[in-house]
């Protein structure tokens, strides 16, 4: 019960700073665009119903220089607030159920915004979905806050990042959807290990860290980076981390357009 009237009076609260919003958090989108160009803080909005949880997300995110905390609702009046506080990113928690449908709602609301899904499911079924529903970025709630700003910070510049078990999951995917490939294309597939490298690539990693990572030599991290190389037909490693970044995405949210990674990775 007092759980209830905390969250009722929250809500309350919420609904009359929504209208101070407009005048307050909305800006043309030209603005916008030129405030972050000169690396102005990443306007973020956070979803989740627990209202004790959003807050101390929110004074932990508001510790950041590089982020800025618009606003904090629960799901049932999200579309409403997020729509008027043009965020930049939206933070959605998935850890309580109904993750997809909030996030399908958000899309539709406020497109231009992207979303990080939070304490996502350990269940490859709903990951993939909220993929194909247009999420950005992921947390699994095991990862601590200096790896949540990091994502947030690259899905605002429209890039993925995301810990090695989901870069995993999405590579799966991409694998499964790939239509028959002919003979030719099995040769430039890339192998388990040679994905696994890909992804950890993709999220910046030297050969160094890769190894340590892995548990292998360094020289054996090489000599797979020049099979990625070669087999993806790149010559530098920030190539064969953009292939990765755009092709998971996109890849997936068409579900039918395979491209040359998605060749690849069967």
């Amino acid at each position: 019960m007092l759980a209830t009237a905390t969250e009722g009076r929250v809500r309350e609260g919420i609904r009359p700073a929504l209208w101070r919003m407009t005048t307050t958090a909305s800006e043309p989108a030209a603005r916008r665009d030129a405030r972050i160009a000169k690396g102005d803080p990443i306007r973020v909005f956070l979803v989740a119903d627990v209202c004790v949880y959003r807050e101390l997300l929110v004074d932990a995110l508001a510790t950041q220089e590089s982020l800025e905390v618009v606003g904090h609702t629960p799901a049932d009046i999200a579309a409403v607030a997020v729509g008027m506080s043009q965020p930049a990113v939206v933070l959605v928690d998935t850890s309580s159920g109904g993750g997809l449908a909030r996030v399908q709602a958000l899309t539709a609301a406020v497109p231009a915004a992207k979303i990080v899904a939070v304490a996502i499911p350990d269940d490859e079924k709903p990951l993939l979905e909220l993929v194909e529903a247009g999420v950005a970025g992921f947390v699994t709630a095991e990862q601590p806050l200096e790896e949540l700003v990091d994502v947030i910070e690259a899905a605002s510049k429209g890039e993925l990042k995301c810990s090695p078990r989901v870069a995993a999951a999405l590579a799966q995917r991409v694998a499964t959807l790939r239509a028959n490939g002919s003979p030719e294309s099995d040769r430039h597939r890339l192998t388990r290990r040679e994905r696994e490298i890909a992804a950890l690539i993709a999220q910046g990693l030297s050969n160094k860290q890769i190894a340590s990572r892995l548990s292998i030599e360094r020289a054996t991290v090489k000599n797979h980076v020049h099979n990625i190389l070669s087999k993806l037909g790149v010559s530098r490693r920030d190539e064969v981390a953009a292939l990765v970044r755009t092709s998971m995405l996109t890849v997936l949210a068409t579900a039918g357009t395979m491209g040359l990674w998605a060749a690849t990775l069967g």
